[in-house]
């Protein structure tokens, strides 16, 4: 499988549209407009997960940081048919692996309660429940 994949931290326009069906299959990211999308990726750094046979974004996550101290993961996605092969690990561990992340005293990410394990096997760990995660959501 990794001879079959590459990352790409700039998408081209296939790849944007191959991002757009990919958020169009979940319920989270459905929504979404191809506007609010680019302008995310002009604010984000990206990681794209493509297959190599047929050139298409099967995977893609992005980091929000200040380059220093924080970073959050966001949008750790797979496309249906290729999730439980690895794609997800390899993704996830070019985040992790890459000098973005390396040098930072805390990475954060928000997953769904299924997920926690696959995390935990990277080295995230729940916080604890004293800490007061807050929105303000408008």
């Amino acid at each position: 499988m990794m001879n079959r994949t590459y990352i790409v931290n700039q998408l081209s326009e296939r790849h944007f549209q191959d991002l757009m069906n990919l958020y169009n299959e979940r319920s989270w990211t459905k929504t979404r407009t191809s506007d609010e999308v680019r302008k995310m990726i002009d604010n984000s750094y990206i990681f794209g997960l493509c297959d190599s046979e047929s050139d298409q974004l099967v995977g893609f996550t992005r980091v929000v940081t200040d380059y220093v101290f924080r970073a959050t993961i966001y949008d750790v996605i797979v496309l249906e048919q290729f999730q439980g092969q690895g794609f997800g690990r390899l993704l996830l561990e070019a985040v992790v692996n890459s000098t973005l992340i390396k040098g930072l005293e805390r990475v954060d990410l928000f997953c769904a309660d299924q997920n926690v394990l696959f995390y935990e096997k990277w080295g995230f760990q729940k916080v604890p429940v004293t800490t007061n995660y807050m929105s303000l959501i408008k």
